[in-house]
C-alpha cells in the first residue's frame, strides 16, 4: 500500500517557461463541448479536447543522453527503471544562493545520518529555500563538480534538483550534464516540494518520461512514495 504520496511536480500551465531560454508552453482548446454537442445526444453534451505545443524540457523534466551527447540514447530508448526506486533528499536550502553544494557537504550529510549510497540509487537535491520561479531562482547554484563526481562515482543512476538546471550556472562547458549523460545517469530538472520530503530518509520515486520518439527530454509525473510497502 501507499501510505503516503507526495507529488514533486510543478503545475503546468499556458505560458510557462521552465527556463527562460525555453519556449513558453502553449495550451489551447481544441475542440470544446459547445462545438462538438451537436455531434451526440443527450446526456451526453459533447467532448472537450486541448491542443498542445510544448518543449520536450518543459516543467518537471528528465534528461535523455542526446541532450548533450551526440548520438545518445534518445527518451524513448531510456530504460524505465532508471526513474524509479529507492531514493534519498538531501537538504541544503540553508546555503546562500550563489553558493555550491560542495563534496565535503555532501559527505557529511551521508555521514551524519549513517547513509551508504548503494549501485542504482536516486537522488534528490534541495538547493532552493523559496518558490520555483522566484526572484533569483535561475541564478541558484547546486552542486558543484567535487559532489557531483562524488555522486557520479557512487553510481546512482539518477539525479533529481529544484533548480531549473542539474549544472553549475554560468558554466557554458556543462561539466555536470556532459559527466552524468555521458554515463548514462539521467537528470532531472524543475522538482518542487522537496521541503515535503524528510531529510536523508529513504522513500520510492517514481518519475515516468513519456515515450517520445527522437526527444531529448520529457516531463514527467514525479511522486515521492514515503512508508512504501508491498502489497501481494
Amino acid at each position: 500500500m501507499f501510505d503516503k504520496v507526495i507529488d514533486l511536480t510543478l503545475t503546468v500551465e499556458n505560458g510557462l517557461k521552465s527556463f527562460p531560454s525555453h519556449p513558453a508552453a502553449v495550451i489551447m482548446d481544441f475542440v470544446t463541448h459547445e462545438f462538438s454537442a451537436p455531434r451526440y445526444e443527450l446526456p451526453c453534451e459533447g467532448f472537450a479536447s486541448k491542443l498542445l505545443i510544448v518543449s520536450d524540457h518543459l516543467g518537471t523534466h528528465v534528461d535523455a543522453p542526446v541532450h548533450f551527447i551526440k548520438g545518445g540514447k534518445d527518451i524513448s530508448s531510456v530504460d524505465i527503471n532508471q526513474c524509479m526506486g529507492r531514493a534519498y533528499c538531501f537538504d541544503f536550502s540553508n546555503k546562500q544562493a550563489d553558493a555550491f553544494v560542495t563534496e565535503s557537504m555532501l559527505k557529511k550529510k551521508l555521514d551524519d545520518n549513517n547513509i551508504v549510497l548503494q549501485t542504482g540509487d536516486i537522488v534528490l537535491i534541495r538547493a532552493w529555500p523559496g518558490k520555483w520561479g522566484e526572484e533569483g531562482f535561475f541564478s541558484c547554484q547546486g552542486l558543484d563538480i567535487g559532489a557531483a563526481k562524488y555522486l557520479y562515482d557512487s553510481k546512482v543512476k539518477l539525479i533529481g534538483m529544484d533548480l531549473g538546471m542539474v549544472d553549475i550556472v554560468g558554466d557554458k562547458h556543462r561539466p555536470i550534464h556532459m559527466m552524468m549523460l555521458g554515463s548514462e545517469i539521467l537528470l532531472i530538472e524543475n522538482l518542487v516540494n522537496l521541503d515535503k520530503l524528510p531529510d536523508s530518509k529513504p522513500f520510492f520515486f517514481i518519475g515516468l518520461p513519456l515515450k517520445l520518439s527522437g526527444c531529448t527530454a520529457s516531463p514527467i509525473r514525479a511522486v515521492a512514495i514515503l512508508d512504501f510497502e508491498v502489497v501481494k
